[in-house]
């Protein structure tokens, strides 16, 4: 039984410069060339920017016999409810963080167990608005609707459990006119992004942005800091080192006073 807030199917840089950004671009599939006159009509279909915007939700039959219901606060409702298969392995789960007795989050597993599948709903309107895909365990792919249209709008795409790239359809038309490349592993808020302007499916290259490149000029600019000194040696200063004089020696004159015979 499909949940009825779920419907299936339902409605759901360092700066590197232009040529540094492209080559990420190419990278990814899309052609990284000068775009046609801004003045021309938009290029007919397809220009291979095209995507897929409907927001899909997996089954998860959370009213089946062998569910395994959860009431963690007491009201009678199941916050958690798992699905397991015929064999006890658990299909996925559905989440009602909040206590309100609507639905969060759903969550899919793999034949190990690892998490492969989450779809999320933020604004509690009974839709996803966030679809995190992963594969052995990693995150690899997030979609996500930020409009409140409820259509898919940006993708991220993670390598090694990091965000690499982003595609984003910022006006709703159903195709990619926004191409981010975080080129920075210290620092996940910097990118370059390259924007669409004409509608023909490619990055235009007059059109790149850095997103740090304003800090990073900053930060050269300013004068090195002064190194810090030296550490001292642990423990207490040593004592000075008194003379010892040769038998008979003379001594110093002692202030106040007659040298000694």
């Amino acid at each position: 039984m499909e949940s009825s807030r779920f419907p299936c199917p339902c409605r759901w840089a360092r700066s590197l410069g232009v040529a540094a950004l492209l080559t990420s671009l190419s990278a990814i599939g899309s052609a990284a060339c000068t775009s046609a006159d801004p003045g021309n009509a938009p290029v007919a279909f397809p220009t291979g920017a095209e995507r897929d915007t409907e927001v899909k939700h997996e089954a998860c039959d959370m009213a089946a016999a062998n569910a395994q219901r959860f009431d963690a606060n007491g009201d009678g409702k199941p916050d958690m409810t798992r699905v397991p298969d015929a064999s006890g392995r658990e299909l996925c789960r559905v989440l009602d963080l909040n206590f309100d007795g609507a639905i969060d989050v759903f969550v899919y597993y793999d034949p190990a167990g690892r998490e492969r599948r989450r779809e999320s709903d933020y604004d509690r309107d009974g839709r996803a608005d966030e679809i995190v895909s992963s594969r052995d365990g990693a995150v690899f792919l997030k979609e996500r609707e930020t409009n409140f249209d409820d259509k898919l709008d940006t993708w991220d795409y993670y390598e090694g459990g990091r965000l690499v790239r982003r595609e984003r359809d910022s006006d709703g038309d159903g195709l990619i006119d926004q191409w981010w490349a975080f080129n920075d592993p210290t620092d996940d808020r910097c990118a370059l992004v390259a924007m669409d302007r004409n509608v023909d499916g490619k990055p235009d290259p007059e059109t790149v942005l850095d997103l740090c490149a304003e800090a990073r000029a900053k930060q050269a600019a300013m004068p090195p800091r002064p190194q810090a000194p030296a550490p001292r040696p642990s423990g207490a200063a040593p004592l000075p080192t008194v003379p010892v004089l040769p038998a008979g020696a003379p001594t110093a004159p002692q202030p106040g006073g007659a040298s000694p015979r």
